[in-house]
């Protein structure tokens, strides 16, 4: 089989940039391959034909899954006739559990071969999924170091292949004044980085709290400067109100920036592999955030300090993430210089040797390739 035909399913930003990394690789093992999926620009761009685009995507969580059901249902029927029409070789699932989990069983009770890539959340949210998991998947390819005992503990066939992010190299700081000139930032002020989250929920509850308490840093720190990091659920302009610059380039912007306020998500691993020292933050709905609690099996919402098993990154929740409080928790991690500063830094070092090394996407590919026989 030298013309394999592959279909890539994600719905969230993030699983768009893994599966395009992805894609790029498929692309040199296999060059007649056919690669379908749902996901965005990037991987249209790496030659992915687009069934679905997660641009009309915007879930996060309980909330949010159950105002798109609808949508949902219309697309899982929409891959269900790609595999009824096309003769379809290997799915390869990237997070989006909600959805790809009914999926992936329907293909592989046809005999699909399944390979499920940044895996479903069970050490988050109980086992519950973990069962059907290893039962409907050829192969299970995670990203932390502590899932591949847990899934072939459930008899899985599971391989740790690293995080897709330590694919991606970060900036230097030889890079730091074309950066600051492209996005009208001043290369010789200190950069407070401002991480509202990617879908139009999430800036809703984080954007402007994020904004008055840069402002307030500012009050008592004129050196510090703001940028926000902007995603595509906040509209394209060059600046914020306020002159806030707003920042297409997320990753970039930390490997600048002096710390960070984040809004809890990939992005937190994000600044921990820039070594960029933060505050996590989280709020939604009450009802969101009851349920939510009570399902929870981590004590933890920010990645570092779940791979950790330990808080190196204060997380502040709900009601108790005000401008003032949040203002008193940035002010150790505004210098270099302090202790809360070095230590948040040296524990980065720590947690990134745990996220394995690069080529990750290319391991991804190979466990395909052994997969397919080819």
């Amino acid at each position: 089989m030298k013309s394999p035909t592959i279909l890539i399913l994600t719905g969230e930003v993030s699983g768009d940039d893994w599966g395009a990394g992805l894609a790029s690789q498929l692309k040199k093992k296999f060059p007649r391959s056919c690669l379908l999926g749902i996901g965005g620009s990037l991987m249209k761009a790496q030659g992915v034909k687009l069934i679905a685009d997660i641009d009309q995507l915007s879930l996060m969580g309980l909330g949010g899954v159950t105002t798109k059901l609808p949508f949902l249902f219309n697309l899982r029927r929409k891959v269900l006739d790609v595999l009824r029409d096309q003769e379809v070789d290997l799915i390869v699932a990237i997070d989006f559990a909600g959805f790809n989990m009914s999926v992936i069983k329907a293909a592989y009770q046809k005999g699909v071969k399944v390979v499920y890539y940044v895996a479903p959340k069970v050490w988050a949210w109980g086992a519950g999924r973990t069962k059907n998991l290893v039962q409907s998947t050829d192969h299970i390819a995670v990203i932390f170091p502590f899932e591949e005992q847990l899934f072939t503990d459930a008899g899985g066939k599971a391989t740790f292949v690293g995080h897709p992010l330590v694919d991606h190299e970060f900036p230097s700081q030889d890079d730091r004044s074309d950066f600051c000139e492209t996005w009208n930032l001043d290369p010789d002020r200190p950069i407070l980085a401002l991480c509202p989250g990617s879908r139009p929920r999430e800036i809703a509850r984080h954007l402007d709290l994020f904004v008055h308490t840069g402002q307030k840093v500012i009050e008592r720190f004129p050196e510090m400067q703001l940028a926000i990091a902007r995603s595509r659920s906040i509209p394209r302009a060059k600046l914020w109100k306020d002159q806030i610059p707003l920042v297409d380039e997320g990753r970039r912007l930390l490997a600048h920036s002096r710390t960070g306020l984040l809004k809890s998500g990939t992005v937190t691993l994000e600044a921990c592999l820039a070594g960029t020292p933060f505050l996590t933050v989280y709020r939604t709905d009450p009802l969101t955030f009851f349920v939510a609690k009570k399902l929870l099996k981590t004590r933890y919402l920010s990645i570092p300090n779940v791979i950790e098993k330990k808080c190196i990154v204060p997380e502040i929740l709900q009601g108790d993430a005000t401008p003032e409080h949040l203002v008193e928790k940035l002010i150790p991690l505004l210098k270099v210089e302090n202790a809360e500063y070095q230590e948040m830094f040296s524990r980065f070092q720590v947690v990134k040797r745990k996220l394995g090394r690069a080529g990750v996407a290319e391991r991804v590919s190979g466990i395909i390739s052994s997969i397919l026989e080819l």
